[in-house]
């Protein structure tokens, strides 16, 4: 049996209305050569009914996890189930803007047989489908990109959620199971440290859904535990150099302030086990800075409710 030229894979977790209409969007896409991969995480059956709705539409392959993964592992086994040559990643609360998304990414790498990697832009929408800005590179952004996948970081993702990309199989790569917040952007400095070419789709292709309950991002944005780990540990892996980048450094001290930390002991407690060198200077820094920032964030607090 021959594979079908793209895998379309939709990690999911409850929320059986939102998998409606990302398969909705598939099933009206005009480029059909597809497969859809569906690994679920749910606690109930929800899911299966949406599936057992598309089923005569849609070339769907749903597998029930035993035990709960979480994200990401539960998109690493997605891309395991998967036999298609491109992966496109389609989040269950994410769907195609319209009938010839699809086509548009799979003709980005079709053009392009040297290159592996590929987004467009992203239309960023509420729960009631509402757009709330867009998404999309500027030329500036895309001359980093392309001169190093490392301007990615700190909190720099050009790329846009994964729904926003397709890639080649033969990339091989997995989302780091250490991370959930910043995975996306340590996967797409993966694939683009190896290979840096890419190709660009104009087109707001994609809609994600942004302030849906039970999304990583609202249970990781200012989370301190979180954001001490994700991003020390992202820059321990992208940044091992005697004199680290100084806008690196000048970020992760920005997050050591943002949560007050003042001793290297919260570091570790929030499971980095390995501090560089310079960190003990910075949280000593803060100490001397911590005052004064609680005062000017106080002012800015008051000010705002005027």
């Amino acid at each position: 049996m021959t594979s079908p030229k793209v895998s379309i894979l939709i990690p999911t977790y409850n929320q059986p209305d939102y998998l409606r209409q990302a398969l909705g969007s598939i099933a009206s896409q005009t480029y059909k050569d597809i497969e859809v991969v569906i690994t679920d995480d749910s606690e109930d059956n929800s899911i299966l009914f949406v599936v057992d709705e598309f089923s005569t539409k849609l070339d769907i392959k749903y597998f029930k996890n035993p035990v709960r993964r979480g994200s990401p592992d539960n998109w690493n086994e997605a891309i395991a189930q998967s036999s298609g040559e491109y992966i496109k990643f389609l989040h269950h609360d994410d769907w195609f803007t319209t009938e010839d998304s699809l086509q548009a990414y799979v003709k980005a790498l079709d053009e392009t047989p040297q290159v592996n990697f590929a987004f467009s832009c992203t239309n960023v929408c509420d729960t009631n489908r509402n757009i709330i800005r867009t998404h999309c590179p500027t030329e500036r952004e895309l001359r980093r990109l392309r001169k190093n996948p490392i301007n990615l970081f700190p909190n720099n993702n050009f790329v846009g959620a994964p729904s926003a990309t397709i890639y080649r199989r033969k990339v091989n790569k997995l989302f780091d199971k250490n991370l959930k917040w910043v995975v996306d952007i340590d996967f797409y400095i993966s694939i683009l440290k190896e290979d840096p070419a890419f190709v660009f789709i104009p087109k707001n292709a994609v809609c994600c859904t942004y302030g849906a309950s039970g999304q990583v991002t609202m249970g990781c944005q200012n989370n301190k535990k979180v954001e001490l780990f994700e991003w020390i540990y992202l820059f321990t892996k992208i940044d091992n150099s005697v004199i680290p980048n100084f806008f690196h450094i000048f970020f992760i001290w920005s997050i050591l302030l943002k949560h007050e930390v003042t001793t290297v002991k919260e570091i570790h407690e929030s499971g980095i086990n390995s501090v560089p060198v310079w960190m003990p200077f910075l949280i000593a820094l803060d100490r001397i800075l911590m005052p004064g920032a609680r005062i000017i964030k106080r002012l800015i607090q008051k000010r705002h409710k005027l």
